[in-house]
């Protein structure tokens, strides 16, 4: 079969393709837009460009800012703290560093009100374990640990006393068995520096239960479920830092954190991709820029996890990436989302004030001002030779000119936990440019996701969830992923994802009792509308058998059968799909497989380079990865047991300690 290809010289023709404009760009409402990121001063304007839209919104006490009418899983007036407490993650810093900030009686006047049980503006208690209010309290106690000339001096005794009674709730009950046990921590530090300090016994369980989270080297798990994702850089060691630059609290422990990060900051480098963008993946993206802040962490704690020209240069790009996304409403306000403002991809937890912890990106700014990562220069991104393996994350990551990816694949609980959790954790693979999509309803034309095989039986659906084993072994054309998953009890599934940027490599092995229709998608690139096929600015597609190819102006996505079995299709995305773009279309590979052993494989593409690279030839599986699948088709797994949800939330948030608790 002769298939074009996109070579520099010539645009592709014939049956199959329609050669279409690009689409037009979209206005975008961002308060960082426009801001270069080039020095320090820049960054201090950035903290307040993004505050100021809050002022506006602030209860007459302070203690209050109402962002939204949507509701989360806690009171609206926890909603409203969130709105209140998140902004210090910026403000602090700013101000630490000597930067001017405005308003800060603002949040001195709501820290009296919000802890006053007598005000209308109070806050409320911690009623119990795992109370989103602790949460909050972790910025707060930021701010009087680093600010407390700000945040804590004006007060009256008796103002001070109420705060202090109201933290207490952080010690009376219980944070959650994960990355929660770091907010007890930081609410001791704030206390210590007031002269207050808390109970040390619950400080010290709270030391306890971190380091059953350290696996090695650097990598958390965030408490007994296991997930490993961007809790570990923007809340694991992120919050380890602020603790080792306060110089309060356990200094044994605080040492031992920053080891930890300086193991894994040669590691985190390869999260991010050459324009500063970072691979979104797993829950709480609408965090946005606190993808960044482990680099600014390093600057705040004076260590250097990597070369402060490398850490600088990963900072800043990662902002301006972020600056030029429409990220926020009309006034300005945060919007939850991630790359625009979408909720169909958010979690319950997510109120309208969530979207501020993205504010821990600043903590670089409490750094003077001749700190090499302010004073040196920006170090230019850097690829990779060949991808590199983090077995604990269960990843294999590349990096070329276009983005960097992931490909994924670990043992996951069965339980759905969260919303998408499939779509979070468990797809094939992951990018900073094409970011991935959810699997959301759709009712005006075939649902379809991206990066994944989907499995049906009739109205049936299944894609790789469940992972029962999963490792990474080095193979001679670089790491290998093996994972096996169970969609049915009668459909077994193994797959080996190989390679890396800008082409990555699958096989799987389909052992079925049942007849099937399989469907395998790439990466989604972003296009102008649903109507793929229609309007003058439609994307050129190729569909044909064995191959399937979607391209705009500025992006290629594609796929190639290995047997040229597979009938190739282009489909779009349901609107607001996507983390990183509204619309979207998929490069699809469709087959029916009857009862019986089935050999699918195929190489997948995504690049920027759409005049560059040549879809047909494409690269060759590597034969390691067949001999991969056949070595291990009798590895003995187990079915993941479901676990219901109520104890999948025990084991989340109070640990096994009180799974047995009811209520």
């Amino acid at each position: 079969m002769i298939r074009p290809t996109f070579g520099a010289t010539r645009r592709p023709s014939g049956p199959g393709w329609v050669s279409r404009s690009p689409p037009m760009p979209e206005p975008r409402a961002n308060p960082m837009g426009g801001n270069p990121f080039a020095t320090r001063a820049d960054a201090q304007q950035a903290v307040r460009d993004l505050v100021d839209p809050i002022i506006p919104h602030m209860s007459p006490g302070g203690a209050r800012v109402h962002l939204g009418s949507g509701a989360a899983l806690f009171p609206q007036r926890v909603a409203e703290l969130e709105g209140y407490a998140r902004p210090l993650y910026g403000i602090v810093p700013l101000v630490a560093g000597g930067g001017h900030f405005a308003h800060w009686d603002r949040w001195c006047d709501g820290l009296a009100a919000g802890t006053d049980p007598g005000n209308p503006e109070y806050w409320g208690p911690c009623a119990g374990d795992t109370d989103q209010r602790m949460v909050e309290m972790a910025a707060i106690g930021f701010a009087m640990a680093f600010t407390p000339e700000y945040i804590w001096e004006p007060l009256g005794e008796a103002a001070k006393e109420r705060v202090l009674a109201w933290l207490d709730g952080i010690d009376e009950f219980q944070p959650g068995a994960n990355n929660w046990q770091f907010f007890r921590l930081l609410v001791h530090m704030g206390r210590q520096r007031v002269g207050a300090p808390g109970d040390p016994a619950a400080a010290q369980r709270s030391i306890e239960r971190i380091e059953e989270y350290h696996v090695k080297d650097g990598w958390y798990r965030d408490g007994r479920l296991g997930t490993v994702d961007w809790y570990l850089p923007f809340a694991f060691h992120t919050y380890g830092l602020i603790l080792a630059a306060s110089g309060l609290g356990d200094r044994e422990a605080a040492a031992r954190y920053v080891e930890r990060a300086t193991a894994f900051g040669p590691e985190f480098r390869h999260w991010f991709g050459p324009d500063g963008a970072a691979i979104p993946y797993g829950r709480s993206m609408t965090y946005r820029f606190a993808q960044s802040s482990l680099w600014g962490a390093f600057a705040l704690a004076d260590v250097e996890g990597v070369p402060w020209d490398e850490a600088r240069g990963h900072w800043a790009r990662h902002q301006r990436w972020w600056a030029d996304r429409p990220i926020s409403d009309r006034d300005g306000v945060l919007s939850i989302g991630y790359g625009y403002d979408n909720r169909r991809l958010a979690e319950g937890y997510n109120s309208p004030g969530s979207p501020y912890w993205a504010m821990k990106a600043f903590t670089a700014l409490a750094a003077p001002g001749d700190h090499p990562f302010w004073t040196g220069e920006e170090a230019a991104h850097a690829g990779t030779d060949l991808p590199v393996a983090q077995p604990v994350a269960g990843w294999v990551l590349d990096r070329d000119d276009t983005h960097a990816m992931a490909l994924s694949g670990r043992r996951f609980p069965s339980v759905r936990f969260l919303e998408q959790t499939t779509a979070k954790y468990e797809k094939f693979a992951y990018s900073s440019r094409y970011g991935f999509s959810g699997e959301v309803e759709f009712h005006y034309g075939e649902a379809l996701t991206d990066s994944t095989l989907l499995l049906r039986d009739g109205t049936d659906r299944r894609t790789r969830s469940s992972v029962e084993d999963a490792f990474i072994e080095h193979g001679p054309d670089g790491p290998l992923l093996w994972s096996r998953w169970r969609p049915w009890p009668d459909v077994v599934v193994d797959t080996v994802l190989a390679g890396g940027a800008p082409w990555h490599h699958r096989v799987h092995l389909v052992r079925t009792g049942r007849g099937l229709t399989a469907i395998e998608t790439g990466f989604a690139v972003a296009v102008d509308s649903m109507r793929i096929a229609e309007g003058p600015f439609a994307p050129e597609v190729r569909r044909e058998d064995g191959l399937a190819v979607v391209r705009t102006a500025t992006d290629l996505s594609g796929m190639v059968d290995g047997d040229g079995d597979r009938s190739g299709e282009v489909r779009p995305l349901p609107p607001n799909a996507g983390m990183v773009d509204p619309q979207g279309a998929v490069p699809v590979l469709r087959c029916l497989l009857q009862p019986g052993e089935h050999i699918l494989a195929c190489s997948v593409v995504a690049t920027s380079d759409v005049d560059g690279i040549e879809v047909d030839p494409a690269p060759t599986v590597p034969r390691s990865a067949y001999d991969l699948l056949e070595r291990e088709r009798g590895r003995v797994t187990e079915p993941n047991e479901p676990l219901d949800v109520e104890t999948a939330m025990r084991l989340r948030f109070a640990g096994p300690d009180r799974v047995g608790r009811s209520g």
